[in-house]
């Protein structure tokens, strides 16, 4: 059975009160070491993945949006450059 990330994103976000926040840290890459290289994933960036939550400017303010960079160390000891998508939403009211 596949999860619905979105919908379990959507209501992990509704079950805030004001003030409170969601935060989503994913892969936006893969390092070269990765068990994982299909050169056809699409990773969603941040902005993908608050829009699909279609939640209300006016109810909420997305804090964060951004896609950082970090040099990330393997287990045999190699390091490469990876993103991470880094999704930060506060719900005002």
């Amino acid at each position: 059975m596949d999860l619905d990330r979105t919908a379990v994103l959507r209501a992990a976000a509704h079950a805030l009160r004001p003030g409170g926040r969601l935060l989503v840290v994913d892969h936006g890459s893969a390092a070269p070491w990765s068990w994982y290289q299909d050169a056809d994933t699409r990773y969603l960036s941040p902005q993908e993945v608050a829009a699909g939550l279609q939640l209300p400017p006016r109810t909420w303010t997305i804090d964060r949006a951004d896609t950082p960079r970090r040099t990330a160390t393997g287990p045999d000891g190699r390091t490469a450059e990876v993103t991470d998508h880094v999704l930060l939403v506060r719900r005002t009211a």
